[in-house]
């Protein structure tokens, strides 16, 4: 009778076992991407002599498997759920305020580091001003409080805001850039003067929202007027508010599945006369429209419904020479601003430098050579040499 039950026993371990590879090949290998995680799953591994000798094919199916895992979205959602009610920091999200923030580490730059670091910066953006000066052009830096820091007062007081830090920051780099001759738009100043509303960023993602942007449009727009540029504006009667009844899943509340309650849509001014354009994404013809919205009002959005998120290099062209052109580069806050400053310009280029893969910033303003440059980067990015911070190569 022993014998028979353990022979029964090992049967089914042996099932169980095999059935976590099965059912991981059956139903969950054909996912590429984990939606809420944001990331690229890890692909099957091919089988080879070499890779099963020197043992990293163990290694990457243990990936494979532990990312295609049947029913693993679901477990991180039950464990994400359960977290939440016993932890104030969720999956690097801080749930004590009214609005979802990341977790901050405690690491400080002394004042030496922090205003070498800013020189450098002020360096590389004072070339890239004269650059665009000798080539007839007229350089704008659009600068940015990432939600972060706009509700960094919403940090409990046993968790870190670099409040001070940032502050500190972000000063020493506008001085840098100003001292050097290039000029700053500050719309932290902006929003503070405005009596630094709520309603310009989200809760539940690092964004602003699109009333955040319309004053930096307007900002913007008074800021070149007061430059000499003659420029169509675009004002609230140009335009139809309106507000998406769909769920949004901010970049903060994606990491937490989406369980943390919260009341925020996405808006969009849609214009009443549209000012009608062509459009390239990538160097191709693109029908994308200024919003890509869902067709039921059921599925989630994100901020991504602006342009339809990040492009490498898109291309707005409205077919009226007789105004300036526009090259605005920088994060993803430039998407948001997109839909309203093409309006005011013949032609709009707009650049990601993390995903643009055609050359340099340098290059790219001697072939189109624009009459106005923004740069549209928020805080956590001021100090980044990559991406959209390579705007220099010496």
């Amino acid at each position: 009778m022993d014998k028979w039950l353990n022979r029964a026993f090992l049967t089914g371990l042996l099932a169980l076992l095999l059935a976590v590879p099965i059912g991981t090949a059956l139903w969950g290998a054909e996912k590429t991407t984990a939606y809420y995680e944001n990331r690229t799953l890890a692909e099957r591994p091919a089988l080879t002599g070499t890779s099963l000798w020197d043992g990293t094919f163990g290694s990457a199916f243990e990936s494979w498997l532990s990312d295609h895992f049947p029913g693993r979205a679901t477990l991180l959602k039950g464990d994400t759920a359960v977290q939440m009610r016993l932890r104030p920091v969720v999956n690097g999200a801080v749930l004590g305020g009214e609005v979802l923030l990341p977790f901050r580490d405690y690491d400080t730059w002394s004042a030496e580091e922090q205003s070498a670091r800013a020189a450098e910066r002020g360096e590389k953006f004072a070339a890239l001003n004269g650059y665009i000066e000798e080539n007839g052009g007229t350089f704008l830096f659009v600068g940015f409080p990432e939600q972060r820091t706009y509700f960094d007062s919403e940090y409990p007081a046993y968790l870190n805001s670099c409040a001070e830090e940032t502050a500190s920051a972000s000063r020493l780099f506008r001085e840098a850039l100003e001292d050097r001759g290039v000029p700053f738009l500050d719309m932290g100043e902006v929003y503070d003067a405005q009596g630094h509303p709520a309603s310009y960023y989200a809760s539940v993602d690092h964004h602003y929202t699109w009333y955040g942007a319309w004053a930096a449009y307007q900002e913007i727009m008074e800021t070149l007027h007061a430059s000499g540029f003659d420029l169509p504006v675009l004002t609230e009667d140009d335009l139809d508010i309106q507000t998406l009844p769909n769920p949004c899943i901010g970049s903060r509340n994606r990491k937490l599945y989406n369980l943390w309650p919260n009341d925020d849509h996405i808006v969009l001014g849609i214009q009443k006369d549209p000012v009608a354009f062509d459009r390239r994404d990538n160097g191709q013809p693109s029908g994308t429209p200024l919003f890509v919205t869902p067709s039921s009002a059921a599925e989630p959005v994100a901020y991504g419904v602006y342009m339809g998120g990040d492009y490498g290099e898109t291309v707005l062209e409205t077919h009226r020479p007789e105004l300036p052109k526009l090259l605005i580069f920088g994060d993803s806050f430039t998407n948001a601003l997109e839909t309203l400053l093409y309006a005011s310009f013949d032609e709009t280029r707009s650049l990601d430098l993390r995903h643009y893969q055609g050359g340099s910033l340098k290059d790219y303003i001697a072939d189109y050579r624009p009459d106005v440059v923004l740069c549209v980067l928020n805080d956590s990015f001021y100090y980044t040499t990559a991406g959209n911070g390579a705007v220099w190569e010496d």
